[in-house]
């Protein structure tokens, strides 16, 4: 009985011990199938692989992210009233020297009428240093190319403003008061067209030669350049081209060559109501560029120069009163003019000094910078259209006002410099005069 005992608990035990190897070859078997259904995933590529490049792909635009958080809490995001940040220093801070193009592309002084041609570039560039921000472009603030100052006899270095004939058309021109004359060539052969780029007008080049009045008006009815529609010029659109820095012709040859220092017709008729004048039409004389009038009859023989484009507009008065004083704002030219009432000669002021030094001591409707006004301006406030006074002008009286612009050219009589331009407001003359004389003043500024 005890060997049948003993044999069976060596059985069972040996049983146990067989059941128990199972299990574990079963649990180790099964353990081999999961670790190699894991590797084969690892080793399909589908998932492992992209997840790790989405991460690798969430770190670039993060990081890009954070750059662009950086730059917008340069700007929007910052609470300018709490770290007193102006404007200007934003606008500072988003100027990116490395983002800036090579190319020169976006360059501000660039001309955007002509980008790709740098001589025009240049003398932009070189005009911009000087003219005022928002300056109408019209005729009136275009300057008329004095360049150099004068006394009452001889060419002067420019003074100071404590000196005396301080005030001159070359030192407001110097200061930005103006637009320098600005003109391109266009075209070839004998028939080139000159274009103001201020302006915007187009000139013939060439010239035709001693016809009278309406001869000239049909010969710009012609063809000229392949092109049709030109016209006489205003007698405003006339002097634009005339150079008050030069004589014997008054005007740049670079680019009018073949002016000569006769006269030259316009379109207007001579408004005048008297019996005498009838029949008359202005015209520019280009020894000096002075405007006058003549009859229209077949013996007067004149130059002719055709332009085409928009007709330059007259001025637009409005009277203000500022300070208990009454000015006059033109709303084309945007320059404010002196309002007082003038009667009789002792409103006249004596000389070419006196003029120049009593706008520059001047103090009217609460303003200290007032000057005497240059010739082009001055002509703005003429209307070619009236008569008897020549000018749309609140309270303009028929006499001769002065301006800042001395004549260029030396008196006939004399190897000096007497002569400064004015203009008579009776008919719209617009004429030289000796700087002794005395003469009416309106005082203006921008």
């Amino acid at each position: 009985m005890k060997k049948f005992n003993l044999l069976f608990i060596l059985v069972l035990s040996a049983f146990f011990v067989f059941s128990c190897s199972s299990k574990d070859d079963e649990k180790e078997e099964l353990t081999d199938t999961d670790s190699s259904e894991v590797q084969d995933a690892d080793n399909n590529g589908d998932t492992l692989p992209d997840e790790t490049t989405n991460d690798d792909d969430k770190t670039d635009t993060s990081s890009e992210n954070d750059d662009a958080d950086t730059s917008d809490s340069d700007t929007s995001d910052i609470d300018t009233s709490d770290t007193g940040i102006t404007d200007n220093d934003i606008t500072d801070s988003d100027d990116d020297p490395d983002t800036t193009p090579d190319s020169g592309d976006s360059q501000p002084d660039e001309d955007p009428a002509d980008p790709t041609d740098d001589s025009d570039t240049d003398t932009n560039d070189n005009d911009q240093e000087t003219i005022i921000p928002d300056i109408p472009v019209v005729f009136g603030n275009i300057c008329t190319g004095q360049t150099k100052c004068y006394d009452e006899t001889a060419e002067i270095t420019c003074p100071n403003e404590d000196e005396k004939f301080f005030g001159q058309d070359a030192q407001y021109a110097k200061k930005g008061e103006c637009i320098p004359q600005k003109f391109t060539v266009k075209g070839s052969g004998d028939e080139k067209i000159v274009f103001d780029e201020n302006l915007k007008l187009e000139w013939q080049q060439k010239i035709t030669k001693n016809v009278d009045w309406q001869h000239a008006s049909e010969e710009c009815a012609k063809e000229y350049a392949g092109s049709y529609g030109w016209r006489l010029p205003t007698p405003k659109e006339l002097l634009s081209i005339v150079d008050n820095g030069k004589f014997d012709p008054s005007v740049d040859t670079d680019y009018f060559p073949g002016t000569t220092d006769e006269w030259f017709w316009t379109s207007a008729d001579f408004a005048s109501t008297e019996s005498y004048d009838s029949g008359k039409a202005w015209f520019v004389r280009f020894d000096s560029g002075f405007l006058s009038h003549k009859k229209k009859t077949e013996s007067e023989k004149m130059h002719v120069r055709c332009v085409r484009g928009t007709t330059l507009p007259d001025g637009e008065f409005e009277t203000q009163t500022i300070g208990g004083d009454e000015v006059v704002k033109d709303s084309v030219t945007g320059l404010m003019w002196q309002k007082r009432e003038l009667k009789d000669n002792t409103d006249e002021i004596g000389s070419f000094e006196a003029a120049l030094s009593y706008c520059e001591k001047l103090t009217y409707a609460g303003f200290s910078d007032w000057r005497l006004p240059n010739k082009n301006e001055l002509t703005t406030l003429a209307d070619y259209g009236k008569y008897h006074p020549a000018s749309s002008f609140p309270g303009m009286i028929n006499r001769s006002f002065r301006t800042s612009t001395s004549d260029a050219k030396k008196s006939p009589t004399s190897d000096d410099w007497k002569n400064v331009w004015y203009v008579t407001f009776y008919e719209g003359i617009v004429n030289f005069e000796g700087k002794s004389t005395s003469d009416f003043v309106r005082c203006v500024r921008r």
